[in-house]
């Protein structure tokens, strides 16, 4: 299951543009009132169980912003609501210089075109901060630091 399949009708239908200027207050409680979605589409973790989760809510622009003016999408798509999912600060840090290889400029986008595209990019970034998620788990696991300031 996809995060847009929660989105109003199955995530395939252009949304508003992201209003405001605070993720917490204003345009991720608006995706979450849109959606009803309260975890992180990357890894899952619940980002309103208590105010230290809450802190680390994010959103994510799927395709990225610099990717739909490369690729022409029109800038009232690449800020869309429709192109965003709710993530913990963590994952969206995991892989904020994405470029899409096998798509080129196109002179006219149409919605399936972009949802297809958000959809495929939405699968491989996932596939890709999985990764990175792991690979910094195991880094946290084995990395020796000091506890209770004690080394």
């Amino acid at each position: 299951m996809k995060p847009f399949d929660s989105y109003p009708e199955d995530g395939v239908n252009i949304l508003p543009k992201m209003i405001g200027a605070n993720c917490r207050h204003e345009y991720g409680l608006n995706l979450q009132k849109l959606t009803k979605q309260t975890k992180c589409a990357y890894c899952g973790v619940d980002l309103t169980s208590d105010y230290y989760r809450w802190l680390l809510l994010s959103v994510d622009h799927v395709i990225p912003v610099s990717e739909c003016k490369r690729l022409g999408i029109k800038e009232s798509w690449a800020h869309s609501y429709s192109n965003v999912v709710l993530c913990c600060l963590g994952c969206n840090g995991f892989n904020n210089r994405y470029q899409i290889q096998k798509y080129q400029r196109l002179s006219e986008w149409t919605p399936e075109i972009f949802f297809n595209l958000r959809d495929e990019v939405f699968n491989e970034r996932k596939k890709i901060i999985d990764d990175k998620r792991t690979s910094e788990m195991y880094f946290f696991n084995t990395y020796p630091r000091e506890k209770g300031g004690e080394k």
